[in-house]
């Protein structure tokens, strides 16, 4: 059934930001060429290290300065804002559009339907939007109930939900609980009986839901997803059942829910897809499922490191494995071994993300696939080389990403939205190297752009940006210019 397009949460850019660097030359000396998003990062990292004598490091990557000129972030790290207000010569955070929260926005020059933010308890979580997927309740008749309610309030269009600001700190506290979680039983004694076939039935439609969102994104179905779980899903959770229909119940519930998180993420609902990723890891937990618990905390590690969140993401990660390991699992060790490494990649800690890369590696070699969970049938050597890959280019080694970047190019081709990524990855590395080789660079590009055309995924727009701001300096290289003519309609409609 045919699902209208949703309108995008109302995030203003950061009209100042945005201009204040186009107001600079390119530090690189092209001819009328303005300071690109990659530059500003490196100014800023620069200018902070040398005004503290090396004592911060703030990491800043183009990525970075794409989320704050989008207004995705009003209100960066202190001394973030401070290598950008000394980067860009300006002496107030005001100035470049930043503010503390959302009552300020009026003086940013960005109109918002929502520019009154709740109260925040001490935790930083918004007291409104906790009620709304945040809580990890003990009984699990009341978990049950805030999952419930989060897919109607999801339904039912919320903006304060579906607008709400992700928080990393969020994740720490159902990790743990998940690490020490004790034995449950989902028997429940409602009006009309569940039976395993109907159990079958949300296993199969999650199948079908998971490979839709490989081959076009996660705006593809994250609404189909969710009116799923809310008309078809609900009334089965408040249905009759015994403990082992319900542990297998649950433990569905947990993956399609799990999923409709990471295509929320995939679109760049981060707050919503946060809260997703949280009650699917309830449900989980209390299905006893700890594979699945391990897989979920390592997509909320995934979106940590997507967000630059790396104490976070290292946490996760360490959760994950740790749980991969008491249920052996090496594939599972692997995939947290690899998101450790990049937690420490975004860190800048090159030897302890070589450590973590190299467990991964032998994990990986030792799986025997035949028993994997078929969740994480994705898990290969090509996703590996990608996350490689990743690694090394946020660690600003681009000789080495590219290897691996290469490698991860020889993958099941019903993983579009995955190639499309690799794409823009190795085209990224061949540019982001002491001689870049532009012209190849472009030409990849170029393919993961026209891929990009038949995805609906934020995801995919983004990585897209990033090259784009590693070939700004490029700008009259005839395929350079062919690049960006094939990317600017998707960089400009999003």
């Amino acid at each position: 059934m045919s699902q209208g397009k949703k309108p995008k949460p109302n995030r203003p850019p950061n009209l100042k930001l945005k201009a204040a660097r186009k107001a600079l030359p390119s530090p690189s000396g092209a001819p009328e060429m303005c300071m690109s998003r990659r530059e500003l990062a490196e100014a800023a990292n620069a200018y902070v290290w040398s005004r503290t004598r090396g004592e911060q490091h703030t990491n800043m990557t183009e990525h970075d300065i794409g989320r704050y000129e989008r207004g995705e972030v009003h209100w960066p790290e202190r001394w973030r804002r401070y290598g950008l207000r000394g980067a860009l010569g300006v002496s107030s955070d005001n100035e470049l559009g930043f503010y503390p929260n959302r009552k300020s926005a009026i003086s940013t020059g960005g109109a918002s339907s929502r520019l009154f933010e709740p109260a925040k308890s001490s935790s930083g979580i918004s007291d409104s939007s906790a009620a709304k997927g945040f809580e990890f309740p003990a009984r699990l008749e009341d978990a049950i109930q805030v999952t419930t309610n989060l897919w109607r309030a999801d339904v039912e269009g919320r903006n304060d939900l579906r607008n709400a600001e992700f928080v990393a700190s969020a994740f720490i506290t159902p990790a743990l609980r998940a690490i020490a979680s004790g034995e449950e039983h989902p028997g429940s004694g409602g009006d009309w009986e569940v039976h395993e076939p109907d159990v079958e039935t949300v296993r199969r439609i999650t199948i079908a839901f998971r490979e839709l969102d490989n081959r076009y994104g996660g705006g593809q179905i994250r609404e189909r997803s969710l009116r799923f779980l809310d008309a078809e899903v609900a009334p089965l959770l408040k249905g009759r059942f015994n403990e082992q229909v319900g542990r297998s119940l649950v433990s569905a519930v947990a993956e399609l829910t799990a999923l409709t998180g990471w295509a929320a993420y995939d679109t760049g609902l981060h707050g919503l897809g946060q809260r997703y990723l949280v009650q699917a890891l309830r449900m989980a937990v209390a299905a006893a499922d700890r594979p699945l618990s391990a897989e979920v905390l390592a997509a909320m590690s995934h979106q940590c490191i997507y967000l630059g969140e790396s104490a976070e993401a290292l946490d996760l990660a360490r959760a994950a494995g740790k749980i991969a390991r008491e249920v052996d699992i090496p594939a599972l060790v692997a995939e947290a071994a690899v998101l450790e490494a990049h937690g420490h990649a975004v860190a800048n800690d090159e030897r302890s993300c070589t450590a973590s890369l190299t467990r991964a590696e032998a994990a990986l070699d030792k799986a025997d696939r035949s028993r994997d969970p078929a969740w994480i049938g994705y898990f290969d050597e090509a996703y590996l080389s990608a996350k490689f890959g990743h690694c090394f280019t946020a660690l600003g080694r681009g000789d080495l990403a590219e290897r691996f970047a290469y490698r991860s190019l020889e993958m099941d081709g019903t993983y579009v939205r995955g190639r499309q990524f690799n794409l823009a990855l190795y085209a990224t590395a061949l540019v982001d190297q002491d001689n870049p080789r532009v012209d190849q660079a472009a030409a990849v590009g170029i393919e993961a752009a026209l891929l990009a055309e038949g995805l609906r995924s934020a995801r995919s727009i983004d990585y897209l940006a990033r090259l784009a701001d590693r070939l700004a300096p490029y700008c009259g290289v005839r395929e350079v210019d062919d690049f960006n003519d094939c990317a600017r309609p998707l960089l400009h409609s999003n």
